[in-house]
């Protein structure tokens, strides 16, 4: 199968599909095939099966289904496939082929399952990548199909239960050998050439993660994100095929393909990922929209906030901070910088906008890099990635949304970002979309700028209004004096500021500033904080959602 849609082109012959192992046998199939294909005569034919049959038997080698030869799969084919799919009725589907067993599994049961090694996709070849696949179970129990390019030749991979090392687990012995796979992680040697890493997953929904040099796995990506916090819920569309184009033998990069479904959209995208230091993921999507949604969010960002250097309320727990993202980063198209510090709200989600007429990019970022911070030799919170996200097309007028839900705990995803276009696709319409995600340990690359460091809270006691004390540090464009009269404002949305304060921090060659809010209340108060030399912009504008049950 090459997908929902998928138009089969006429084989002149049959192609040799792609092998998830390679071995003696590997070799033994492939000989076989050669050997029948080559040679006409019945003999030479009977001789072929003989070898093919019995290194699939011994080796139990699931073979790939050959689509044959064509045109060269490319993102127009995806394209098409998209753009037809979205022409029919939205069928979701049902999962009544997996087992029970498989439905029932516990987080900790479906993280014990691991994928067999010797299975791997490509694994005797010599390629830099490697692909190994995720069984289906738990919370991911839609099926997705793989396939592999190679030349001009699709393929499926095809699922077997002997891909799986089941550990005590309590699966059917005889698991259906047509599930297909949850989805799929990625194999590259990041940090050193003797030893394979993983570089990025692909599971559940449209969820992805990835992973630059001597990174951990914390925030995530997503394709599409659609009525997010909206009362009548949010739609969650999913890949239900991926293409994995076999890259050639030194290649740096590799190239994947996607189809997308859910009720309201079909959609293609493409994935040019460049691991490194910070791995780049070139993204470029087309979706069709079969119904006009309430919102729709690009490149949505999802993380963690349970509690950082910011809080105001006592959160149980041994670690100073806790968390994959402490910011929200955004550079809008007159080169303005905004850097809002995420918060964990103690009773209700809160939505935040920022609206923008051009962006140059957004992200969540992690910036409190020292070990210190965190304390935490399992989570290692400081080797998480920053994802920055760049158009590399024009996405018009529009803001960036960021989502805060409460949590009381550090193993759910509590906050979302993404940016919403100011105008809302109509039903049949096409939306076409460039642009790249970078997984950083340090921040993106930009003009000289004061950064935002840290962002303190003394709480609101009796009569004493809460203060802010909120450290810079970094190269302004040109030398600058901060304490100056006017280099410095602070707005609030409610309440008054009182006694800003400007002073140098000898010990990080910086700036604090620290001011006043009173009069506020338990009103939800926007503060904005912008420092200016004259005309210019010398700093990150510091942006904070306050409010006093926060």
């Amino acid at each position: 199968m090459c997908g929902p849609t998928c138009h089969r082109v006429q084989p002149a012959r049959e192609a040799l599909g792609e092998l998830p192992i390679g071995s003696f046998l590997n070799r033994t199939l492939l000989l076989g095939m050669v050997i029948g294909i080559q040679n006409g005569s019945r003999r030479w034919r009977v001789a072929a099966l003989l070898l093919t049959v019995g290194a699939c038997f011994y080796g139990r080698i699931p073979m790939a289904r050959a689509t044959g030869e064509g045109p060269p799969f490319s993102f127009s084919t995806a394209r098409e496939m998209a753009r037809a799919l979205a022409a029919k009725e939205f069928h979701p589907e049902k999962n009544s082929d997996l087992p029970e067993e498989m439905k029932k599994l516990t987080y900790d049961q479906y993280q014990s399952i691991r994928f067999r090694p010797e299975h791997s996709l490509w694994k005797d070849e010599k390629l830099r990548f490697k692909v190994q696949f995720f069984t289906r179970g738990y919370l991911y129990q839609d099926a997705v199909r793989i396939h592999v390019i190679d030349n001009n030749s699709v393929s499926d991979v095809k699922y077997s239960p002997a891909q799986f090392d089941y550990d005590t687990n309590r699966v059917p012995a005889n698991l259906p050998a047509d599930l297909d796979f949850a989805g799929f992680r990625l194999l590259y040697p990041l940090n050193s050439m003797q030893k394979l890493d993983e570089v990025a997953e692909f599971l559940g929904a449209s969820y992805f993660r990835v992973l630059g040099s001597h990174q951990r796995y914390g925030a995530s990506i997503r394709g599409l994100a659609i009525n997010t916090a909206e009362p009548a819920g949010e739609e969650f569309p999913r890949f239900t095929d991926f293409w994995l184009e076999k890259p050639p033998a030194l290649a740096s990069g590799i190239r994947i393909y996607a189809l997308m479904d859910s009720q309201s959209v079909a959609g293609a995208y493409r994935f040019v990922i460049q691991p490194g230091a910070a791995t780049v993921v070139d993204v470029e999507s087309s979706l069709f929209f079969r119904k006009s949604p309430r919102k729709i969010g690009l490149a949505p960002l999802g993380s963690l906030f349970l509690k950082g250097q910011n809080r105001t309320r006592s959160i149980p727990d041994y670690r100073p901070e806790v968390h994959d993202s402490d910011g929200l980063l955004i550079e809008t198209g007159d080169s303005n910088w905004i850097w809002r510090p995420l918060v964990n709200p103690a009773k209700t989600h809160q939505l935040s906008e920022f609206p923008a007429a051009e962006l140059k990019g957004f992200g969540l970022m992690q910036r409190d890099r020292e070990f210190s911070d965190y304390d935490d030799l399992g989570s290692r919170f400081e080797l998480r990635p920053s994802y920055w996200v760049e158009p590399t097309g024009q996405w018009g007028p529009g803001a960036v949304e960021l989502v805060e839900i409460p949590t009381p705990n550090d193993w759910n995803d509590n906050i979302v970002a993404y940016w919403r276009p100011k105008e809302n696709p109509a039903a049949g319409q096409e939306l076409h979309l460039t642009y790249r995600i970078s997984a950083l340990l340090a921040g993106p690359d930009a003009v000289q700028l004061l950064r935002v460091q840290s962002t303190r809270i003394r709480p609101e006691s009796g009569d004493i209004p809460p203060r802010f004390v909120i450290d810079y540090a970094g190269t302004p464009p040109q030398p600058v004096d901060l304490s100056s009269r006017g280099a410095v404002s602070v707005h609030a949305s409610a309440g008054q500021v009182r006694n800003l304060v400007v002073q140098t921090n000898d010990g990080s060659g910086g700036w604090q500033i620290f001011f006043d809010l009173a009069g506020a209340g338990d009103n939800r108060t926007e503060l904005r904080l912008r420092p200016q030399v004259g005309n210019e912009t010398v700093g990150e504008t510091w942006v904070y959602d306050y409010q006093k049950s926060n």
